[in-house]
């Protein structure tokens, strides 16, 4: 092996990847009817949502480093846009929590208090769908203990369950 090989390899190692080769997320959701609640956690990749904010107009967006209280104001415009959920026939009102930001993804967080007992959950998204044409939804949906999971390729944008 020669002396450039050598020095690629390492430069390689070195470097981190221009961008992920796989465009997915989780969203965890967590419906306790007796009680009426629910709570919702999104995992997405920080890059994907940097993107998919900036295509809303608003330019640059830098989680990590910009404004917080304008992100904050970006990504719950750009969820509850995007991302709505149903109990029954009845829509329910997502109050944004906010988020976490870790070293590659964003936890976003939301709820919902006072719901309507319902059998079944809807779920609606086409959450990056605009900038990601491969991107893939996987949904772990929990209904008084008994989980449920589905996975969303776009185009899909909605899916409902029984419980």
């Amino acid at each position: 092996m020669s002396v450039l090989s050598i020095w690629l390899l390492i430069l390689h190692a070195w470097l981190p990847p221009a961008t992920h080769p796989y465009y997915i997320s989780v969203t965890e959701v967590e419906y306790d009817r007796k009680l009426g609640t629910m709570g919702v956690s999104c995992k997405y990749f920080t890059d994907d949502l940097e993107e998919a904010l900036k295509g809303g107009g608003t330019g640059k967006v830098d989680l990590s480093k910009g404004d917080r209280v304008q992100n904050q104001k970006r990504i719950e415009a750009y969820l509850l846009a995007h991302f709505r959920i149903s109990c029954g026939n009845n829509p329910v009102a997502l109050r944004f929590l906010g988020t976490e930001f870790g070293p590659d993804a964003t936890w976003c967080y939301l709820e919902a208090t006072g719901l309507a007992r319902g059998s079944s959950v809807k779920i609606m998204s086409d959450c990056f769908y605009e900038v990601r044409k491969e991107q893939v939804h996987i949904f772990h949906i929990t209904v008084d203990g008994e989980r449920k999971s589905r996975r969303m390729v776009n185009p899909e944008k909605e899916f409902s369950l029984n419980f």
